[in-house]
């Protein structure tokens, strides 16, 4: 049975570290299982040639749309689907809800301080020092999920990515 796991947070939340580990253990497992990445997805799509300048939420909610489209279709051919992606709006997560069969929501709530403090991208130096602009969580409003089958909120525990990794495949 296939399934789309799709893991959101904040830039620097650790989506991509926690999405490779869950496709990688799933795949040990047996899973036919494709992982994809939000930063790899707007490649495909073409929007780095276009939007370098004007990323805005606009911009954004289109190829969050287009993101859960495509893991439709791969869950349609009997997939497992494990995508890492900003893609912060409340209308994307409630579509998941009603198109995708088996859809898990994960959520990773980091403080922006900390999301700061890790910074492997360095998105929230540039936009400090005013050369990036249309950044989540800073001068673009975010729709946290409000219901994720899984929250992991850093504000109350700092977890690990085993940590992580038991308590999703014990729900997943």
């Amino acid at each position: 049975m296939s399934r789309v796991i799709w893991i959101t947070g904040l830039s620097g939340s650790g989506k991509t570290t926690l999405g490779i580990k869950i496709s990688n253990t799933l795949k040990d497992k047996g899973s036919a299982v494709v992982y994809l990445d939000g930063d790899q997805l707007r490649e495909v799509f073409g929007a780095d040639a276009y939007t370098k300048k004007n990323y805005n939420k606009d911009v954004r909610f289109l190829l969050a749309m287009r993101y859960a489209h495509l893991c439709r279709v791969l869950s349609d051919q009997n997939i497992t689907v494990v995508i890492a992606t900003i893609s912060m709006f409340s209308e994307v997560y409630k579509w998941n809800r009603e198109n995708l069969p088996n859809y898990f929501e994960i959520y990773l709530k980091v403080p922006i301080a900390e999301l700061r403090n890790r910074d492997p991208k360095g998105i929230y130096h540039s936009y400090d020092s005013g050369k990036l602009r249309h950044v989540f969580g800073l001068d673009i409003d975010v729709d946290e999920p409000k219901s994720p089958d899984l929250l992991f909120d850093y504000s109350k525990k700092k977890y690990t990515t085993d940590e992580m990794i038991v308590q999703i495949l014990d729900k997943v």
